[in-house]
């Protein structure tokens, strides 16, 4: 057999081969019926993706207590309140039985401690919340929480609300719609939440869910359909890759954010790290799931992402608005993206600088602080920057004020979760510094990214050092920040 025969014969074997697996994959369409069968079984395939996400703090959001996952001090603990500098007696005892986990609070008649087992815990990172389960099948959120940072129980919503703590306002604590916690908080911390009962006051629930903490389906959708179409089916694992990569043909069924526009992709992280939404718009939240519904259409938040009106100087936990109008509080940080430029004129999305499977990670090293790798990020679009980026920052290249986050970044989102206050980034990202509006209202009411670098400077100092570099364009007189939607964004 000569050579040319050989080649032409190897040739064909390949190509009956290739046909042989492209007509052997089982066709599909894409039906809407998938039911949720848990992260586990996408481990099965997906071993890399499983195995970050195990380590996420969408995983470890809530679970059942145990050795492991309880992180607050139950070996005789207690909390008194801030009325007892004297620590007289405590108002909350904390305490252990074999493998069960208990709060007890002290009546306020008898003065006995009552106890509550733990049910569920929730948080790890900064703060720990403590859930028990009353006879109507309310999951009852328990008045005191465990600051990490702090390393004690602290009366969370107290300090939230600046309000006098007292026993008697720790059990009315217990009392409001929003301490049913499987009826009020539960959908951005479980999978698969299913409201099948509850009454006005919420004192009866019959909830249910596929499993603790943000799973994979919570992303990207009910999975049984695209397990039973890929589990032992080699041919149609190695034929939708081809699909993919070839044709660009979605992975069938499942959703996967890259695939969809930007709003649809966002919503999923919307969902729960937008909390600024009108009221009405709850139960769209709480019973959304990404991809498409049973009718085959898309589910998509985004028209209700800058719905909610910002009202300057909103004092309400967690939502606060400066007084000039841009966002404060860290429920707010998706809310500062969404108004944005960056939102509204490009395809950016949050999986662009955060690992989407362990969210407490960044998609490439560096991209999350200010280093030459986020502004490396920036300049891929903004590339006239490059050119002369000392000219642009008027900082040093290398030195703090010449990272674009420093600028167009501040760290002006209030984070009190943990018992400790501090700022983080905003991701309005187009923000520039107006000074003259900190000189009006001043700094506690209107920072700017200037002052927090040079914290021992005052803002008229902020406001002639720009005049300096003829840079007065952005020294606007105004009441409100011009930042504060993407409409009136300044962009470069």
């Amino acid at each position: 057999m000569g050579l040319k025969s050989f080649a032409f014969i190897f040739i064909g074997l390949i190509v009956a081969a290739a046909a042989t697996i492209w007509f052997s994959q089982d066709s599909y369409e894409q039906v809407f019926q998938a039911e949720y069968v848990g992260s586990e079984a996408c481990g099965d395939c997906h071993l890399i993706n499983y195995d970050a996400w195990l380590k996420s703090p969408h995983h470890n959001i809530a679970h059942s207590p145990s050795e492991e996952t309880v992180v607050g001090n139950f070996n005789n603990g207690t909390f008194y309140l801030n009325t007892d500098p004297n620590k007289s007696a405590p108002a909350v005892k904390s305490f252990r039985e074999g493998d069960e986990f208990y709060l007890a609070l002290k009546d306020i008649d008898s003065e006995q401690y009552i106890p509550f087992k733990i049910e569920k815990v929730i948080g790890y990172q900064y703060r720990q919340t403590y859930l028990t389960q009353e006879e109507g099948g309310v999951l009852r959120r328990l008045p005191v929480q465990w600051s990490v940072a702090r390393g004690e129980f602290f009366a969370y919503w107290n300090e939230q609300e600046q309000s006098p703590e007292t026993v008697h306002d720790l059990w009315e604590q217990m009392k409001p719609l929003n301490s049913a916690w499987n009826l009020y908080c539960a959908r951005c911390h479980t999978t698969n939440l299913q409201q099948i009962s509850k009454d006005r006051a919420h004192t009866k629930a019959n909830v249910k869910w596929t499993e603790d903490g943000v799973g994979c389906e919570v992303c990207h959708g009910p999975g049984s359909e695209h397990v039973d179409y890929m589990q032992d089916k080699p041919v149609n694992r190695m034929m939708s890759l081809v699909n993919l990569k070839l044709f660009s043909e979605p992975v069938p069924y499942i959703m996967n954010a890259a695939d969809h526009s930007q709003g649809v992709a966002l919503s999923v992280c919307a969902r729960c790290h937008g909390a600024d939404i009108l009221r009405k718009r709850m139960d769209a939240y709480r019973t959304y799931y990404p991809g498409y519904d049973h009718a085959g259409n898309l589910n998509d938040l985004s028209e209700y992402f800058t719905e909610a009106e910002s009202v300057p100087g909103r004092t309400f936990p967690t939502l606060q608005v400066w007084p000039d109008g841009r966002p404060k509080g860290l429920g707010t940080l998706f809310r500062t993206f969404a108004d944005s430029s960056h939102y509204e004129q490009t395809d950016m999305r949050c999986y662009d600088c955060h690992d989407p499977h362990n969210n407490k990670q960044p998609a490439k090293f560096g991209i999350l602080q200010a280093t030459q790798v986020s502004n490396e990020f920036c300049i891929d679009c903004h590339q006239p920057i490059q050119q002369n980026l000392a000219q642009h920052t008027r900082h040093t290249e290398g030195t703090q004020g010449s990272y674009c986050y420093d600028c167009h970044m501040p760290r002006n989102l209030l984070n009190q979760v943990s018992g400790i206050d501090y700022f983080v980034r905003s991701h309005n990202i187009g923000t520039i510094p107006n000074p003259l509006l900190s000189v009006k209202l001043g700094l506690e009411n209107s920072p700017n990214a200037c002052n927090e670098c040079h914290d021992d400077k005052t803002a008229q100092w902020a406001v002639d050092k720009m005049r300096e570099w003829d840079m007065d364009g952005h020294l606007v007189e105004t009441d409100l920040h011009l930042n504060r939607n993407a409409h009136s964004d300044i962009t470069h």
